[in-house]
């Protein structure tokens, strides 16, 4: 939730622009656009991992990742949260200046951290305690410009409504990353492959952009350092006050990745990068995709002050989060280890003992990340920033107690732990600003656990007595089905969305005839 305070007010823009009817079908032809490219990219990254995993050694994915965390704190900073500002001005030429002054933040912020890997790559190994990462340090001043050229595009083409180039550009960047990590191995299987692709991938990415941006060179040839100035002042409360939020929620998902490495070296990092990496991608995709339904329909009742309607939709969506997301948390819970081992190979086990220790945490989250829109609905951001500030501490807090006295399972299992109660919180806390009783939603956890436990009675006996991978796996794929239609058949906005179905295939039926 780096930018929901802004989003909010675009989200409102989007409504009333829905609502004309004229331009309602355009208006879903590029959602779909925008939606189709992400979940491409995205099933795409998610297929192609196994043949990572399959080159690559722990180790070599550990010292990516924390390549990944060192250059993600400096991307999220190099446009100082103007980039959120390109969709604010009524003229198309305050908007180009304020679009050219985040280009020059950016150039600035690759040129800046460019000299300091010259000069610091060797005490920068030693304190992340991961030998060999200085010869690849020199790559994230590329990086860091690459991706922030790309922020900076992404929200000019947004403005201008052209979503399939934005969709044509992270497919792109996606084929083209895993095309060079798969390639490179050829002649040197090392984390300059991972690194060398990722560069890659927003590289082509930024030049497929470009051709969508080149029709608005008339536009940028106005610009002007007086007017960037001005819109710099103008909007100087994204840099002042967003780029706080935006701190904290950038450097809490890297506090695991510098602190493991520092107590246990750059192979457990690489174990918890898959752990990560694997249950989010699919856990992300479905609740971006959910958030971004609800916070337009909440928005849309918020302007049309009804909040009797927003309470039912708030319930209904958090229902469904729990009604979906429990069972697979609970395969995982049950079969981890054995999962990750058949999918990714025997080196990964540790990725699969992780993930078990995780998956409570994870699931809290899917929970909460499309629900935390209400934040900005309610106006409460000053407690989201409370709230990822605490995070974050305890996150550092964990994972040091940790490392200083234990293992990296009991490390993980302080870190887990922490978010559990922080999680926790949030949603209670989400969930009451909605006037929506807690018990309520802990009777529908409770519920749909108990059903997915019961359900999974034959896999856990099955696990017990040590039985065969693949009877497990027939044993899971059996299951699975079963859960959700015990779940879905009593639920009425699923039978109402069955039977619009079936009456659609059936007026097509009579249509054919």
């Amino acid at each position: 939730m780096k930018k929901h305070a802004q989003n909010f007010y675009l989200y409102s823009k989007v409504v009333n622009y829905m609502l004309e009817p004229n331009k309602a079908s355009n208006f879903i032809a590029n959602v779909l656009k925008l939606v189709s490219g992400s979940v491409t990219a995205q099933i795409m990254g998610i297929l192609l991992v196994p043949l990572i995993t399959r080159i690559y050694s722990p180790e070599d994915l550990g010292i990516f990742q924390l390549f990944l965390s060192i250059s993600g704190i400096l991307i999220i900073f190099s446009t100082f949260s103007y980039q959120f500002a390109i969709m604010l001005p009524k003229t198309e030429e305050d908007s180009a200046n304020v679009a050219f002054l985040c280009a020059i933040l950016v150039t600035l912020t690759s040129l800046l951290s460019a000299v300091a890997v010259l000069f610091l790559p060797k005490d920068v190994e030693h304190m992340l305690n991961a030998p060999g990462i200085s010869k690849y340090l020199i790559y994230i001043p590329a990086i860091t410009f690459f991706n922030g050229i790309f922020f900076v595009q992404n929200y000019w083409l947004s403005r201008k409504i052209r979503f399939g180039v934005i969709a044509g550009s992270r497919i792109l960047n996606t084929v083209s990353t895993k095309a060079f990590q798969l390639v490179i191995p050829i002649w040197n299987v090392s984390p300059l492959g991972l690194i060398a692709g990722y560069v890659a991938g927003y590289g082509f990415a930024d030049l497929f952009m470009l051709k969508g941006v080149k029709n608005d060179l008339g536009v940028f040839k106005r610009i002007s350092f007086k007017k960037m100035k001005e819109m710099a002042i103008k909007y100087k409360n994204f840099p002042l006050f967003s780029s706080w939020s935006t701190l904290a929620n950038s450097i809490s998902p890297q506090v695991p990745t510098f602190l493991l490495a520092y107590y246990y070296g750059t192979s457990v990092v690489g174990y918890f990068s898959l752990a990560n990496q694997v249950v989010n991608m699919p856990m992300g995709l479905l609740g971006t995709a959910i958030q971004q339904v609800f916070f337009q329909k909440i928005s849309e009742i918020k302007n049309g002050n009804d909040p009797g309607n927003m309470k039912v939709i708030i319930s209904e969506v958090y229902k469904k989060l729990i009604l979906i997301g429990v069972f697979p948390m609970i395969l995982l819970l049950i079969l981890g280890g054995e999962i990750f081992t058949f999918a990714f190979g025997k080196s990964w086990y540790t990725s699969g003992i992780y993930i078990k220790i995780l998956v409570p945490w994870i699931f809290l989250v899917f929970l909460s990340s499309p629900i935390s829109t209400l934040y900005s609905v309610f106006d409460k951001q000053g407690v989201w920033l409370t709230f990822s500030i605490f995070l974050l501490i305890s996150r550092v807090v964990a994972l040091v107690i940790g490392g200083t006295y234990g293992s990296a399972e009991f490390s993980l299992g302080l870190f887990s732990f922490t978010g559990i109660l922080f999680w926790l919180w949030n949603n209670a806390y989400l969930l009451n600003l909605a006037g929506i009783s807690k018990m309520e939603s802990v009777k529908i956890l409770c519920k749909y656990t108990a059903i997915g436990m019961v359900v999974s009675i034959p896999l856990i006996l099955l696990e017990v007595l040590s039985a065969n991978f693949y009877v497990l796996l027939l044993a899971a794929v059996t299951i699975t089905p079963i859960y959700y239609v015990i779940t879905l058949h009593d639920d009425p906005t699923f039978k109402k969305i069955f039977s619009a179905f079936l009456v659609n295939v059936k007026k097509k039926k009579m249509g054919r005839l």
